[in-house]
């Protein structure tokens, strides 16, 4: 497809062989199994141990970053050249064909998360005095505080462009005016406009964005997190940010019981927050509303929630499904395999799907820690309180 019309997109971070908590949270899931660089980036040390939230600052009814340089997107490249932008903004010359080499090196590649993003961040050595950070849950106060504060943002949201088939897309965020109640963002699709970017008035601009769940990713220069976690309030708190994400998804069913991206929305929050159960069962009415077919080439909870619900057989499935209908080109579906039948007692089959992914995107860390985990013997399938039913159409 012309441009690669979206193609990336969002999964939370893989939370692997974890004893099951309903509510631990996310930092110290992901902590117990050592995987780094999907931790978002630090929270300053008094928020992180129970101290008051940061005061934000008050919002300017207007606010417009300038500097940013746009190009449009090479085919399924929406996320290595979103994050270029971003980067351009503190002077990084680089173009998306840099950002891609590591973030997807086999070009096939149809997704790319926001933790890869922010991990490419922190592991390039030109921009060790830069950091990101992502969070579930944004709403457009903390998008005008962020981008008042002079942080460019990046957003993950449904597209749907004249004669195709809805898809999931990056954009970046570059201003925003509320007396004309307008959201401007470089589109790597649809361009900039006349330089300004693609206007968005609000209501579509946050529809679309809670397709993924409101995620949003921030780059920052390292001597500036207090300032990123001053805009973000509550959302610096990324089990906060998860819990806001679970009541916006929640509001969302309440409006609308049949609007299939709240009920996966709240599925991915519960799965974040580590309510199993919940998950599953907002996932399964989620696939029983209806959901686009290329849904879950991009939103992982499914295979997150079924896998710590001891539904070994559904993550199958799903990601069998999803791998006959991309050719098999997204690495995550063989990292979910893996570690299904990891979990079957199938040790060779799964160590066999790791290798695929990991050949696929060697700088994937889910699938090497997976590996690891069962080559050594010290994979423990998880074990859930109570296992829900397989799901049914």
């Amino acid at each position: 497809m012309e441009r690669g019309a979206g193609g990336e997109a969002n999964n939370w971070p893989n939370i692997l062989m974890l004893p099951r908590a309903r509510t631990i949270s996310l930092i110290t899931l992901l902590a117990l199994i050592g995987i780094a660089v999907l931790i978002p980036a630090a929270i300053p040390p008094a928020y992180a141990q129970g101290g008051d939230p940061p005061t934000p600052a008050p919002i300017p009814p207007a606010a417009r970053l300038n500097g940013l340089r746009h190009e449009y997107q090479t085919w399924c490249n929406c996320g290595p050249v979103n994050l270029m932008m971003a980067l351009s903004y503190y002077g990084w010359p680089g173009d998306q064909t840099v950002t891609a080499a590591w973030l997807k090196p086999t070009v096939e590649d149809k997704n790319v998360s926001p933790h890869e993003m922010t991990a490419y961040v922190h592991q390039q050595p030109d921009l060790a005095h830069l950091r990101a950070l992502w969070r579930y849950g944004g709403d457009l106060t903390a998008l005008k505080r962020l981008i008042a504060a002079g942080f460019p943002v990046i957003v993950e949201s449904g597209f749907q462009p004249e004669g195709h088939e809805w898809m999931g897309h990056y954009i970046t965020v570059v201003a925003y005016d509320d007396a004309v109640s307008t959201i401007w963002t470089y589109d790597s699709y649809n361009g900039y406009g006349i330089g300004y970017g693609e206007e968005t008035d609000y209501a579509q601009f946050e529809a679309w964005w809670a397709h993924f769940n409101r995620v949003l990713i921030v780059v920052y220069p390292a001597d500036r997190e207090a300032d990123v976690m001053r805009a973000l309030g509550p959302l610096a708190d990324p089990a906060a940010a998860n819990a806001r994400a679970l009541e916006l998804a929640q509001a969302g069913i309440a409006a609308d019981p049949g609007d299939g991206w709240a009920w996966l929305g709240a599925g991915t929050s519960a799965a974040a927050l580590g309510d199993t159960e919940a998950a599953a069962r907002y996932v399964d009415t989620a696939r029983r509303v209806g959901l686009p077919f290329r849904a879950l080439w991009y939103q992982f909870a499914p295979y997150e929630a079924y896998y710590h619900a001891g539904r070994y057989h559904d993550v199958l499935a799903l990601a069998d499904e999803t791998i006959a209908a991309t050719g098999d080109c997204i690495e995550e579906m063989n990292l979910y395999r893996g570690l299904a039948l990891a979990a079957l007692g199938r040790p060779a089959e799964a160590l066999a799907a790791f290798d695929h992914a990991i050949q696929f995107n060697p700088n994937a860390a889910a699938p090497r820690e997976a590996r690891a985990l069962v080559e050594s013997g010290a994979y423990v399938a998880p074990a859930p309180l109570r296992v829900v039913a397989p799901f049914v159409p």
